[in-house]
């Protein structure tokens, strides 16, 4: 028989409860509510600029010119006056 997610989630918080103790408990579930609101603010921050950069540029500039046949045969070209 499968046990509800209700019981789980309750063995799990006494286990909680009885490795960080009633007095760190506060603390911990503060620290995890931040570290969560962070990863939220990441990610959409993340997807923003993401977004920003698709319809800003085209592929062949956000590759690089240097991808190019035509930039790599002038780019060694220069190499080889150089040396």
């Amino acid at each position: 028989m499968l046990a509800s997610p209700w019981k789980d989630a309750l063995v799990v918080l006494i286990i909680v409860l009885l490795f960080f103790g009633p007095k760190r408990l506060p603390a911990l579930s503060r620290s995890i509510g931040e570290s969560i609101r962070e990863f939220k603010g990441g990610i959409a921050h993340s997807s923003d600029g993401d977004r920003s950069e698709l319809s800003g540029a085209s592929p062949t500039a956000a590759a690089g010119t240097a991808a190019t046949p035509e930039a790599r045969d002038t780019s060694a070209a220069s190499e080889a006056t150089n040396a």
